[in-house]
Formats: C-alpha cells, structure tokens, sequence
C-alpha cells in the first residue's frame, strides 16, 4: 500500500472516492438553476405589472366616460373622476368633440349631416395616461415607457 498521493494508485484510488461522493450535488444544481429561475420571476412580476398598470389606466378612463354618460359634458368633473379612479396617472385629458361614427371610428363631422344622412352625435374623449417603469432591463424587449387608455361616449 502507497501511502503517497502522487502515486498513480493513490490517485486512482481518491478520484474514485471524490466521484463516488453525491454531497452536495444538490447545492450545485441549485446554483446552476437558480440564475434561470430568478430571470423568469422578474419577467413574471415585470409583465404582470405591466398587466396591472394597462388595467388600471383603461379603468380609469372608463370611469371618466361613465361620469360624462351620466352627467354629460363635464370637463372638470370628468378629469376629476378619471383622477379619482386611479393614483399616479399623467393629467387626463378629456375633449368634447361632433361627429359622426363609421366602422367603430369616430370622425369629425364635415358638415351638418353625416355621410349616412343622420345628424352628427357629441361625443366625449376621455384618454388616461401613466408612466410605466420596469423592474429591470430586457435587452432586445422593448417594453414602453407608460401605459395609456382611451374612451370615447356619446352624450346628449
């Protein structure tokens, strides 16, 4: 028996014990895995902000276009309501504004009849804007700067 350790035996011998020894291979796999599995949670909590912010912007221009629907042309009171509906949004922007509706687009009325011979309607714009910030960089993802929303309703 060869007691030193660069003896080609004796080096045989402790290569098969460091193989044969399973401690710490979990430790290793967790450190392999753990980089990838911290990338798609920021991803998730990146994306389900992005989510949450889109929803509370459309949310509250929808509240702006129910106060104009329920007490017609408002200005104020509809950029209060937007403002009131969500924390943190840009300054609403609410127009009044005539015209006639053609495939789900509203277009400024040219004169006093719209092409399909009815009177033009009023309606109210109401747009909600927020800055969006995400938790991290995503290189070759262009995620954007703030979320917006718009509502358009008619009133009488």
């Amino acid at each position: 028996m060869c007691s030193n350790p660069l003896h080609p035996a004796a080096a045989r011998r402790q290569a098969r014990t460091l193989l044969g020894d399973r401690r710490g291979a979990a430790a290793v796999e967790f450190a392999l895995v753990a980089p990838i599995l911290l990338l798609l949670m920021a991803g998730l909590v990146d994306g389900s902000r992005l989510i949450a912010a889109s929803m509370q912007v459309n949310s509250a221009a929808q509240a702006g276009a129910d106060f104009a629907l329920r007490n017609g042309w408002n200005q104020a009171g509809t950029a209060a309501a937007v403002s009131a509906a969500a924390s943190g949004l840009d300054a609403p922007g609410v127009a009044l504004s005539q015209g006639c509706v053609a495939n789900a687009t509203l277009t400024a009325a040219a004169g006093a009849t719209c092409p399909d011979g009815r009177a033009p309607g009023r309606y109210v714009t109401v747009t909600a804007s927020a800055p969006y910030r995400s938790v991290m960089r995503w290189p070759g993802v262009a995620l954007p700067s703030s979320v917006s929303a718009k509502a358009v309703v008619r009133v009488p």
